[in-house]
């Protein structure tokens, strides 16, 4: 009996397209979900991957965060994971795919459970986030929301396999260390997640590199989209975008894949 995965919808913000992906348009609006994955694994327990948005992001978000990202829908990891009759107590494991916002915004939910002393994240992306918060660069990593009583980040800086059927890699776009997801899955096959690396299907297929200034270059997107499309082929495997709201919400309405 294999892995089991649920896409956890956590709301939504709406803003200009050109935010998101290169284009032209500046009046072309885009919705971007916030997304957690919910991983049951027979030997491991419940993994959780990201935590979507902070439940006080008005007051913790910077002006400027809050007017180029407008959240629209709002629900809590912990909202989510009651849906799924489970609270954050319940979760075994922790990983983060990278530390901005709308990602590492749930970590408060987890203070106190036995999840917080197992936090998985990239190397080279906590040392960017550091960087980033005490050097008043701050770009999408807000402080507080990272840095949580009792946390403990274990890191890697390489693919990293948890089980035969669970393996993390990293990409070097959008920070300098992404996690994405090997998940081999019995019934669907392999699903590999690119988290914010590569945001859309759109994206995927056009090629497309983030827009607004998170990338200092477009140049790792395209090495990271061609390595992608590699491991694509080797595994036979579905992608999982970041911040594709269709398939957001179709993977999400369609209950456990395994």
């Amino acid at each position: 009996m294999g892995l089991k995965l649920r896409v956890l919808y956590l709301g939504k913000m709406e803003f200009p397209r050109f935010r998101l992906v290169e284009c032209d348009n500046e009046a072309t609006m885009v919705v971007s979900p916030a997304v957690a994955l919910l991983i049951q694994h027979p030997t491991l327990g419940n993994i959780l991957y990201d935590t979507g948005n902070s439940a006080d992001f008005l007051k913790t978000y910077t002006p400027e965060m809050l007017h180029n990202y407008p959240i629209t829908e709002m629900i809590t990891i912990e909202e989510a994971l009651a849906k799924e009759g489970l609270t954050p107590g319940d979760i075994d494991q922790l990983i983060l795919s990278h530390l901005h916002f709308d990602h590492a915004g749930g970590l408060q939910h987890f203070v106190g459970t036995k999840a917080i002393d197992h936090v998985l994240v990239s190397e080279a992306d906590l040392k960017q986030a550091w960087w980033a918060v005490t050097t008043g660069n701050n770009g999408a990593y807000i402080r507080s929301l990272f840095d949580v009583e009792g946390i403990r980040f274990e890191t890697i800086h390489d693919t990293t396999w948890l089980a035969d059927d669970l393996g993390l890699f990293i990409q070097a776009s959008h920070t300098p260390g992404v996690i994405g997801l090997i998940l081999k899955t019995e019934h669907h096959g392999t699903i590999l997640t690119t988290s914010d690396a590569i945001y859309t299907a759109d994206s995927y297929r056009q090629a497309l590199p983030p827009g607004g200034t998170i990338n200092a270059t477009t140049d790792e997107f395209y090495d990271n989209l061609e390595r992608i499309k590699a491991m694509e082929k080797n595994y036979n495997a579905t992608l999982l975008f970041g911040h594709d709201i269709d398939q957001i919400l179709d993977w999400a309405g369609q209950g456990v894949i395994d």
